[in-house]
């Protein structure tokens, strides 16, 4: 039996400078629950432009898109659809460089109904999971860039979400850093077997740790592969 579909785009589209640019257009396509899909293809082909109409940073211009059964056109308070259902992995970790390891992993549990005490006891739990729980009280400033994002992936997860997008989350990484992510990512995928992950690459080794790819060019899918494969 098939999992169900967690995410859905029809025709989505998205477009800038009055239609000129148009980063996403006509796209279509589902992931199913607990997939780790890969999307690859050229710089500015709207690979990242995908992932932030996903997480609702940015309006679609056009077509549908539907995130477990909810279309995202349609939510008023986009800021609780990000905290309750989506986590977040930048290129650039995006980390808060005046407070330690902990609080930035606590910053997302922010708005939530945990308290104070929680939401600390938590992000030392998250951070043991990724194998920081030593480094727990240290600012950005004194991890390394493998570390780094290491802590961002366990604030990606402060909040269980259902959906995991990482954009690029390995492009900065040396070559141990991001094998030690990915082995990461696949232990917390085994925890946790119906998360959804949705992820951006360049790299060959990360592509083929996906269950599935897709290829973008010019905005829409050039490829839409059963295999991870480059």
């Amino acid at each position: 039996m098939s999992e169900p579909t967690v995410i859905e785009a029809v025709d989505l589209c998205k477009h800038f400078d009055g239609g000129l640019v148009k980063a996403v257009d006509g796209l279509s396509m589902t992931v199913a629950r607990g997939e780790m899909l890969g999307v690859t293809g050229p710089s500015g082909c709207g690979k990242s432009t995908l992932l932030h109409m996903i997480a609702a940073l940015t309006p679609p211009t056009s077509g549908q898109l539907r995130v477990e059964g909810v279309e995202i056109g349609g939510l008023r308070d986009l800021a609780a659809y990000r905290r309750d259902h989506i986590g977040l992995v930048f290129q650039l970790h995006n980390l808060l460089p005046h407070l330690t390891a902990c609080e930035n992993v606590e910053v997302a549990m922010f708005g939530t109904r945990l308290s104070r005490r929680q939401r600390h006891e938590r992000a030392r739990r998250l951070l043991a999971a990724v194998d920081l729980g030593a480094f727990a009280d240290r600012p950005p400033t004194r991890l390394s860039g493998g570390e780094r994002q290491r802590v961002a992936l366990a604030r990606a997860l402060a909040n269980e979400p259902a959906i995991l997008l990482a954009d690029e989350p390995t492009g900065s990484l040396d070559a141990r850093a991001v094998d030690r992510t990915m082995e990461l990512i696949a232990r917390l995928r085994g925890e946790r077997p119906e998360l959804t992950v949705v992820l951006v690459t360049h790299d060959p080794r990360v592509a083929q740790a996906c269950d599935r790819l897709i290829h973008m060019a010019d905005g829409r899918i050039a490829n839409l592969g059963s295999e991870a494969r480059i």
